[in-house]
């Protein structure tokens, strides 16, 4: 059962980094193209990375949902 947490742990932090690392290359692109937030058009290129960035986060939402078995860590007994 602590294979299992450990695995989901691992699972998790792979997908926070990942997400870090689209989040820093949209925040480069903003910065290059100079597109302001909130807007998100704006060059083709620039788009191009945000849309990727978008599907990943929209997809992602599996693998950080806490789920029984993760709590599970935490609880005190």
């Amino acid at each position: 059962m602590a294979g299992h947490s450990i695995l989901l742990a691992a699972v998790s932090v792979l997908s926070a980094c990942q997400q870090g690392y689209f989040a820093g290359h949209v925040g480069k692109a903003r910065l290059k193209y100079k597109i302001t937030p909130p807007a998100v058009s704006g060059s083709p290129e620039f788009e191009r990375i945000f849309r990727a960035h978008f599907c990943y986060l929209s997809r992602s939402g599996v693998h950080i949902c806490p789920s029984p078995l993760f709590l599970g860590i935490f609880r005190s007994n």
